[in-house]
């Protein structure tokens, strides 16, 4: 790829962030494919992993409290109580207090204010933090994570093989996954009984108004790049990766 070519897609991005007309949760997305676009290499499957902060010490936690931070509805809750029953189970069968929050939203959101307390060792609020591996594996680079005290965690040795040494943390020392999962679409089952099998019946006109997508780039663009007959998970060109993104710009503004 020539520079000129570089070049005039990011200047392509550039307009895209700064339309007006288009919604802010699509030009979040194309705002981080500014500085990451690349980062879709390998993101054919993705899975949520449990680290531990390197920083935890001094503000809040103790041997008798554990702060995590999780995504929604990645536990179980209970609406009658208002508590989430495993949380209720651990307390109860180790007598530590967990100090749950469902904060994490979106990978670089969520780690973008932390930076400055992560970078300098300084607390960040939490012990635990879920992450997408990718995200988990830049955490575990920077030094971000501490190490896991294996004779507090019996059921590691219940891992399925594939999961244990990923090349980001052999041995898992610092990181657990929560679940394997892949990005898909979903539906109102009520509204569209038939439902919905490709990116293009997705964007269908008689959907117009009705779709949104998720910040998490690697999700979104993942998708619409495999519509377009471009693998995500191997490497692929500038150009294949803008044709994405005018793709999604295409779909918002017809």
């Amino acid at each position: 790829m020539t520079n000129n070519s570089s070049n005039t897609n990011k200047d392509k991005l550039n307009k895209l962030a700064a339309d007006n007309s288009i919604p802010s949760e699509i030009k979040n997305l194309i705002s981080k494919s500014l500085s990451r676009r690349t980062v879709l290499a390998g993101v054919g499957g993705a899975g949520a992993a449990v680290a531990l902060a390197s920083c935890s010490s001094g503000g809040g936690s103790s041997a008798e409290n554990v702060r995590w931070a999780n995504w929604t509805e990645y536990l179980d809750y209970d609406e009658a109580t208002g508590e989430n029953p495993s949380l209720v189970d651990f307390t109860k069968a180790n007598g530590i207090e967990v100090s749950y929050k469902e904060a994490v939203l979106d990978n670089d959101e969520f780690t973008a204010p932390l930076l400055d307390k992560l970078q300098s060792k300084k607390d960040i609020g939490y012990d635990l933090v879920t992450l997408t591996d990718w995200m988990t594996a830049r955490w575990i680079r920077l030094g971000y994570t501490a190490k896991f005290s294996d004779g507090s965690i019996p059921n590691k040795v219940n891992l399925q093989a594939s999961l244990q040494n990923p090349s980001f943390d052999p041995g898992r020392t610092q990181s657990l996954p929560w679940q394997g999962i892949m990005a898909g679409i979903g539906w109102n089952s009520e509204k569209i009984p038939g439902g919905i099998k490709s990116i293009a019946q997705l964007f269908s006109p008689k959907n117009k108004g009705k779709v949104v997508v998720l910040s998490e780039m690697r999700d979104t663009m993942g998708l619409i790049l495999l519509h377009l007959g471009i693998d995500p998970s191997k490497d692929f060109t500038e150009d294949q990766f803008m044709k994405g993104i005018e793709f999604l710009d295409k779909q918002v503004k017809d």
